[in-house]
């Protein structure tokens, strides 16, 4: 005589399948109690509230997709890993709308209907290089140096955003500043 384990139909190597109801239950209960724990995460990884926000938001939608394909012990690895990859998707879309408007201009000629291609392909190139470095700056020092840059806030908003000392800001902007002078040059890593 079969139990009832034995005879419940497989939903892939050795997992029950549970019913869409009860799934979608359990799926929805998991969510909610993962939202404050995400969100603290993400606060570290994006610059704002509101960015941290629709980072959970959108990762947490993203997550649908594999409710039923993923047993939910992989539920909390693969939030984390969706949640890492659209901050950094938020992060490339907020330097690539921004990245003209804060880059430091001083010593290079500032783009105008009479440069030559040639003269706008070097300014890409600078600018290019410039995300580039950017993107690996250590996590910490990336968004100190994308806060005071990008947002324009002040060591004092920045320590109270990052939850750290002022003494602290300036060390991750000093360590910022010199990984992008030496990878860049000091014309686009001066800060105002």
């Amino acid at each position: 005589m079969k139990n009832k384990q034995e005879s419940a139909p497989m939903g892939g190597p050795g997992i029950p399948v549970v019913g869409a109801r009860e799934n979608a239950h359990h799926f929805d209960t998991f969510l909610r109690g993962q939202f404050r724990g995400l969100l603290q995460f993400l606060r570290a990884r994006t610059a704002s509230e509101q960015d941290a926000e629709d980072a959970a938001q959108e990762s947490m939608t993203k997550l649908l997709r594999y409710r039923e394909s993923e047993p939910p012990t992989a539920w909390k690895q693969l939030l984390y890993r969706i949640a890492v990859n659209v901050a950094h998707d938020q992060y490339r879309v907020a330097l690539s709308h921004h990245n003209r408007d804060h880059v430091g201009l001083d010593g290079l000629e500032i783009a105008t209907g009479e440069h030559t291609p040639e003269q706008r392909a070097l300014y890409d190139q600078q600018v290019a290089r410039l995300s580039k470095a950017i993107l690996e700056l250590p996590p910490k020092c990336q968004r100190v140096y994308l806060l005071k840059r990008v947002h324009g806030m002040s060591h004092a908003e920045i320590a109270k955003r990052c939850d750290i000392s002022v003494k602290m800001v300036e060390k991750h902007l000093a360590t910022a500043l010199a990984q992008l002078r030496r990878k860049v040059g000091d014309s686009t890593a001066e800060t105002s």
